[in-house]
């Protein structure tokens, strides 16, 4: 059962170079919590209320151009009349290779979870419902396609509410090919994601709780075929410097890249955790690890719940965070967070949602893609007050919202520097800057204000981020020096 509206976009911000746009598609109290590219189209999944015969929550359909215009947005009803629902963590849409679409969810009062088929024009083929789990809750239950099929993974509730982790590998039809519990602990476990590892071969990471306490708990990979069959299984040690996994990023060399919460420190018996990104080599062998972000509790959802290769090779990931300046509350952003191969950080983006700048008015980025120019596409949910929006947002490769105030401040190169080897990027800057200088013998960058008074000096090699959240807004001189002199120097403004 569905219902479709044909609407042009509301919104509150302008679309040019990028966009920030607060977007009504058509139902009350609409929001996204998966966003993708699909050839320049942006397509958004999420939540709305049927308000035309009955008040009934169903899933959202919505297609975009690369302009960010409303092109077509539908709302899917539970036949019978239940509330379907999605979260952050469970609940997903996919590009199928027939060119129409895969989604999961769940009935709001059935112990079920479901997967839906529809074509290219969000027309329902099939619905098919899976009543394996004991509880209201199917924890992450979300897909992958696979060749024949689809395989469904995530965690089943038991009767203690202890999570079971399982994958399950269905026809196109939705019909079960195989089901297997992944079960490593007496406690709880969960499959959190499945990446495509070669032809043949899929990972998939599984969170597992050890000692409910004090809730210590590992992660573990395992490399699995589309028998069921295991092939190769690792696994952490308690509190890992990986961090607790929850995305997997399969790579070119047959490596992984983790994403996780790492166990920070535990203050007055509550325990803190940071973002972190870790590659792991094809033998399991840790090759790095980065720990970033702010410092938090779980419960404080600073989190990247997608990630995408961006058109330069490096990878953008995308989610939410906290900021709070001088005496004003605390609120949530979208956070958008760009990083190489090497686990360098290149920029990140701390995104406000298009209303006026109070705590109450907040956001999230569920999901992230790349459009064919290289721009990169952020959705998730605007709350202005109690009202929800759609919420999509658009930036250049280098993290602005538009080049003509985003893009390097000119000023004159130094005699004999080499015209465009240098790179100092985005500029403006929030909270990092980005310096690039792979042709120069540099040994050291320096910042210094307006004054020429020295703000930071650091060691460089060719490439380096700097911090700069802690800052004052205002205009700065970046300077590149080798043993005895300057190589080059750069005008950089940072805004808050």
């Amino acid at each position: 059962m569905f219902l479709f509206v044909f609407l042009s976009s509301v919104t509150t911000g302008y679309a040019q170079t990028g966009f920030n746009l607060a977007v009504d598609v058509g139902f009350p109290q609409n929001q996204f919590y998966d966003i993708f590219v699909d050839n320049d189209t942006i397509v958004g999944y999420g939540l709305g209320f049927n308000n035309n015969t009955e008040w009934q929550q169903g899933l959202v359909l919505s297609k975009f151009d690369s302009s960010g215009n409303l092109l077509l947005s539908k709302i899917i009803l539970h036949p019978p009349g239940d509330f379907y629902s999605i979260d952050k963590h469970w609940g997903k849409i996919i590009k199928t290779s027939d060119g129409g679409f895969a989604m999961t969810a769940a009935p709001y009062y059935s112990n079920s979870a479901v997967l839906i088929k529809t074509n290219n024009d969000f027309e329902v083929e099939f619905i098919k419902e899976y009543p394996d789990t004991v509880n209201l809750s199917n924890y992450a239950y979300t897909l992958l396609e696979a060749p024949d099929g689809y395989l469904l993974f995530g965690g089943i509730q038991r009767p203690d509410y202890n999570d079971d982790g399982f994958i399950r590998y269905v026809d196109k039809q939705g019909n079960t090919i195989w089901f297997k519990y992944i079960v490593y602990s007496n406690y709880e476990n969960a499959v959190l994601d499945v990446e495509q590892f070669d032809d043949s071969i899929y990972v998939a990471a599984i969170g597992t709780e050890t000692n409910p306490n004090p809730n210590q708990g590992i992660v573990s990979l395992l490399f699995f075929d589309l028998e069921g069959n295991e092939i190769d299984y690792w696994a952490s040690g308690i509190e890992p410097e990986t961090g607790y996994v929850r995305k997997i990023v399969s790579t070119d060399d047959s490596g992984t890249i983790l994403f996780g919460l790492h166990k920070s420190e535990v203050v007055n018996g509550t325990s803190l955790f940071q973002p972190t990104l870790s590659k792991l080599d094809s033998n399991f062998q840790i090759k790095w690890v980065t720990h970033f972000g702010p410092i938090r509790t779980l419960v404080s959802y600073i989190m990247l719940w997608d990630f995408a290769p961006t058109a330069d090779g490096h990878y953008i990931g995308a989610g939410e965070t906290l900021v709070k300046e001088g005496n004003d509350p605390t609120r949530r952003v979208g956070w958008l967070y760009k990083f190489s191969p090497e686990g360098d950080s290149i920029w990140e983006r701390k995104v406000n949602v298009p209303f006026p700048i109070v705590y109450t008015n907040r956001g999230f980025f569920g999901g992230v893609g790349v459009l064919s120019s290289g721009s990169i596409v952020a959705g998730g949910t605007a709350n202005e007050g109690n009202t929800d929006y759609c919420w999509i947002v658009k930036v250049t490769n280098d993290g602005c919202l538009d080049t003509l105030y985003c893009g390097t401040v000119a000023v004159p190169e130094l005699p004999g520097e080499k015209s465009g080897v240098v790179k100092v990027y985005p500029n403006p800057a929030n909270d990092f800057i980005r310096v690039e200088a792979p042709g120069h013998p540099a040994t050291e960058i320096i910042l210094c204000d307006l004054q020429g008074q020295e703000v930071h000096r650091q060691q460089f090699g060719g490439q380096a981020s700097i911090h700069t959240a802690y800052l004052p807004a205002g205009f700065y001189f970046l300077e590149i020096l080798d043993s005895d002199s300057t190589i080059a120097r750069r005008k950089i403004s940072i805004v808050h």
